[in-house]
């Protein structure tokens, strides 16, 4: 059965861009999107945005949502950019459309003034993430362990939660590893003998996601226990002193 190396994608704040709905409008994904994962695995690499190896195209990333997270919204003042709506404007000119057409082509609600943009981000939300090639299975243990750039939950100003890096295992992990439940069903103590059901996406080719059933524990303490007694090989990931 093939390795793979498992995270965790859990934080205050999330953000995981999908479709622009209008230039003032941005919003995320519930879930992370395998571009966004790819960068997450280049900069752990160490890799620039011209250096990314061909074969993380390759790389197979199965999204577990652990915890469903909530829409917040944030609004931010941006200034106008002229260049953008003068580009656009020739364009439309050159496509023989209407004046009117012409300002709906605009990137932001003010041109020539500030403008407010509205951006959405994913809050509570809690994801392990499996991260299977076993070509380069090695490379991936190695850069989650140990990134060269620092990992975030898809913007730089949103860090990842500890543990983030879990380790190495078999592909069978994913359906072992504990998801937290600190509902009154879930006492302290139960030590994942309940279960819980839980949604699993693959990204490569984007499939409709599978419910799954996976052991439940009461809190975080029990849950890096239950983590612990798993077959998961971890490199070391802090240097040990001269």
């Amino acid at each position: 059965m093939p390795s793979s190396t498992f995270i965790r994608l859990s934080g205050p704040i999330q953000s995981w861009a999908g479709q622009s709905v209008s230039g003032n409008f941005i919003r995320t994904n519930p879930i992370p999107t395998l571009t966004g994962l790819r960068g997450l695995l280049a900069g752990a690499l160490g890799a620039r945005r011209d250096e990314i190896p061909e074969w993380i195209s390759k790389v197979r990333f199965s999204v577990r949502e652990d915890q469903t997270g909530s829409f917040v919204d944030d609004f931010q003042t941006i200034g106008s950019r002229e260049e953008e709506w003068d580009f656009r404007r020739r364009i439309a000119i050159l496509q023989g459309m209407k004046a009117r057409s012409i300002k709906q082509l605009s990137f932001k609600p003010a041109v020539g003034a500030n403008a407010v943009v509205r951006r959405t981000y994913l809050s509570e939300a809690e994801f392990i993430v499996r991260v299977t090639d076993e070509r380069h299975t090695e490379e991936i243990d190695h850069a989650f362990s140990s990134p060269v750039f620092a990992t975030y939950l898809g913007r730089k100003a949103f860090p990842a939660a500890f543990p983030f890096y879990l380790g190495t295992g078999n592909e069978d992990v994913l359906h072992q590893i504990p998801v937290v439940k600190t509902t009154p069903r879930y006492n302290e103590g139960t030590k994942a003998t309940e279960k819980c059901t839980v949604r699993v996406y693959e990204l490569d080719p984007p499939l409709p996601p599978q419910t799954t059933q996976v052991p439940a524990v009461a809190s975080r303490q029990e849950w890096l226990e239950s983590v612990n007694s798993l077959s998961l090989h971890r490199r070391s990931t802090i240097t040990p002193k001269a």
